[in-house]
């Protein structure tokens, strides 16, 4: 009886896994930065004195991650590779794959207020950015020299892992 709620407990944990939200989370005025899923992982980039610094939690046990430190490794000596000619076909793959993914965010909301700090571009982008607004999208141009960016994106591990099988074995799935 112990052993069904057990493998229970793991399947609920994986399908939560794959098919719960991973929420990206940007916003620069308050300078927050974070990557979750929620009640599994979360990873939050702390701006520090050295640039920042990464803290997380992987089910409710925290760690702290600092990018800037050296760590001692040992040398390993490089060995000459013959140099390999690109394969077009892999090449349009790896295209299909990034817009597989990037249609399978969704953007939550995205407030973006931009300035380049050159006039021409920034009447250029006007229009741009005008007609891309819509209900969870803001974005605008100012001529007073700040930036600011808020943006919470959502999307699945299952969603991002089917697109990942689909694209790698497409002649099986035929679509």
């Amino acid at each position: 009886m112990i052993w069904y709620i057990i493998i229970s407990l793991v399947v609920a944990m994986l399908l939560w896994i794959f098919l719960g939200p991973v929420i990206i989370f940007l916003n620069t005025d308050n300078r927050l930065y974070y990557l979750a899923l929620p009640g599994i992982f979360k990873a939050v980039v702390i701006p520090s004195e050295e640039l920042f610094h990464i803290r997380g939690w992987i089910l409710f046990i925290p760690y702290k991650y600092d990018p800037f430190k050296q760590k001692k490794r040992k040398r390993i000596k490089k060995t000459e590779k013959p140099e390999r000619k690109r394969d077009s076909k892999k090449l349009t793959s790896g295209f299909q794959l990034i817009s597989g993914i990037t249609r399978s965010v969704q953007i939550r909301k995205l407030f973006l207020d931009l300035d380049t700090d050159d006039f021409i571009l920034n009447a250029w982008l006007i229009p741009v950015f005008s007609s891309m607004n819509s209900k969870n999208i803001r974005m605008r141009v100012n001529f007073e020299g700040t930036s600011s960016l808020f943006l919470n994106m959502q999307t699945s591990l299952g969603t991002i892992l089917w697109n990942v099988i689909r694209n790698k074995y497409k002649s099986f799935f035929n679509f």
